[in-house]
């Protein structure tokens, strides 16, 4: 267990597939380490949403989902007070397939963060979606993605990555692999989160469950945390690969001290 990592994760956290994109290569998890400078450190002090974050009785108004943004948004410390909430409802024709379910774009003289009401139909899964069109904000919104020079896809991987570091990794990684009947959800380029049918999977986000996984070791270990009290609250895959690497994060230093 010890030996298992995702090379290809690793890889992009390592920014070893990128060494043009102004982030320093050395170290294992510069891109981690770049949300430490930009947001700050990844402490234990940090807040993490866990299921249950969303009010029980949350039914996707238009007030709770105005409520819950600020809410997010205080985890993630994002300044949501010019953000204008806009929900939409997907076609019934268009569940079970690829179609829009979120998207961050300035309008004028405002953002306006745009969620499909469907999804509030599992609160947790709402929570991940505005996670990351919050993470956009900070992204995009902040300018910080314009000197970066990296594609879309890369763009889209580190809102992902963001989520995760800001406080909201919990419940977008469970989001990432869940087993509901629902339609399910992805993203796509551009900041745009988008339905769609991974048989037997319906997944939220750029990141597969096992890349949230290994991101969350990553996180884990840079707060100082070896069995992360948190963890119990994840779905079992990603669970398991927040366990496999925390485990491959600690067997050099392991090997260092025999």
């Amino acid at each position: 267990m010890g030996r298992w990592v995702p090379d290809r994760m690793a890889d992009w956290l390592r920014g070893k597939d990128r060494p043009s994109a102004g982030i320093s290569t050395t170290g294992p998890k510069p891109w981690l380490r770049w949300c430490g400078e930009e947001f700050g450190p990844a402490t234990p002090r940090r807040e993490i949403a866990l299921p249950g974050f969303v009010p029980a009785d949350f039914t996707g108004t238009q007030e709770q989902a105005e409520l819950l943004v600020r809410r997010v948004g205080a985890v993630m410390g994002a300044d949501v007070s010019g953000n204008s909430v806009l929900l939409v409802e997907s076609p019934e024709k268009v569940q079970g397939s690829k179609h829009q379910v979120g998207e961050y774009r300035k309008a004028f003289d405002r953002v306006v963060i745009e969620l499909d009401r469907r999804v509030a139909a599992r609160p947790d899964s709402f929570a991940g979606l505005v996670a990351h069109e919050l993470a956009h904000a900070r992204l995009l919104g902040e300018g910080r993605v314009a000197r970066l020079g990296i594609s879309h896809a890369e763009e889209e991987r580190l809102t992902d990555l963001v989520t995760v570091h800001l406080g909201m990794g919990v419940l977008s990684a469970n989001a990432a692999d869940d087993y509901a009947k629902a339609a399910g959800y992805s993203v796509m380029p551009v900041g745009e989160l988008t339905g769609r049918r991974d048989k037997p999977l319906h997944r939220m986000g750029y990141l597969s469950p096992g890349e949230y996984g290994y991101a969350l070791a990553c996180w884990s270990t840079m707060r100082g945390e070896t069995d992360p009290p948190w963890a119990r609250h994840l779905k079992v895959s990603v669970r398991d690969a927040l366990m496999r690497g925390l485990a491959h994060r600690a067997a050099p230093r392991q090997a260092g001290a025999g």
